[in-house]
């Protein structure tokens, strides 16, 4: 077993990782019992809008070639990422624990992966501990798919979610910006910023479906000369599972002067 230290591998990630201008790499991760192997951190930044995490699996062969494996990133949701473990498993594949708070993406969330290190590397996933992982899990995946890249856009985010982990059973709401007419970040346009609601089931073992959606133009702040009103409200909000049933809120009407609060009841 040849040592790999820690400023080895803290310099190869520095290297290697991306670079996006404030750049910072993490202090590498060691299993308990083994210093040849061990899972770090890289931040890129670009100091204002941008930035993800990488992280890294670094392990030194036997002839003292040191290798590394890109595990898991952040680069569509812009999620900070924590390694929580590093464990060398009884047929010498690595599991990587890690989790974020979900800071952008509105999930906070935890996944393991497992590297097969010895002859030809295999990265896969690990099977998720509880249907809770297992939903927020599927509720990133969503929140990557949904990604809409414009200068002026809000992030796609998870806006509201419930979990019933005894029966398997979550509901969440996803938020989206779809389109703007606006120039600048304090303009208001004609129309103002579109926005989208929607409303997303998952049960246990099955991937996760949208039941509802509304979209609507609303402006920042003032009426529009070509409308007559700042646009309507698609807000939802205040989500419940109440057995077979999911209850939200709902704004009510096509003016968001005149909008009053609904509820919408959707059996599963």
């Amino acid at each position: 077993m040849a040592e790999l230290t820690a400023q080895e591998a803290k310099s190869l990630v520095s290297r290697i990782g991306p670079k996006l201008g404030c750049d910072y790499t993490y202090d590498p991760v060691f299993p308990e019992g083994r210093n040849d192997v061990c899972a770090v951190r890289h931040m890129a930044e670009n100091g204002s809008t941008y930035g993800f995490d990488t992280i890294y699996l670094v392990w030194k062969e036997p002839d003292g070639t040191i290798q590394y494996q890109e595990i898991k990133n952040s680069r569509a949701t812009k999620d900070y990422i924590h390694i929580d473990s590093v464990k060398v498993n009884d047929d010498g594949s690595v599991s990587v624990k890690f989790r974020s708070g979900g800071s952008y993406s509105g999930v906070p969330w935890s996944e393991s992966m497992r590297a097969a290190i010895s002859g030809k590397v295999e990265v896969s996933k690990e099977e998720p501990v509880s249907f809770t992982e297992e939903a927020k899990q599927a509720m990133v995946k969503v929140v990557e798919s949904h990604q809409h890249h414009h200068p002026l856009y809000k992030p796609t985010v998870v806006k509201e979610s419930v979990i019933d982990e005894e029966r398997g059973i979550a509901a969440f709401i996803l938020f989206e910006q779809i389109d703007t007419d606006r120039l600048s970040e304090h303009g208001e346009g004609w129309l103002g910023d579109q926005f989208r609601y929607s409303l997303w089931v998952m049960k246990r073992g099955e991937e996760p479906w949208q039941i509802y959606e509304d979209h609507a133009y609303i402006r920042p702040r003032s009426k529009s000369g070509l409308t007559g009103t700042r646009g309507r409200d698609c807000t939802l909000k205040d989500l419940r599972l109440e057995g077979d049933t999911i209850r939200v809120l709902h704004s009510k009407g096509k003016r968001v002067e005149e909008q009053k609060w609904e509820e919408l009841t959707f059996s599963i």
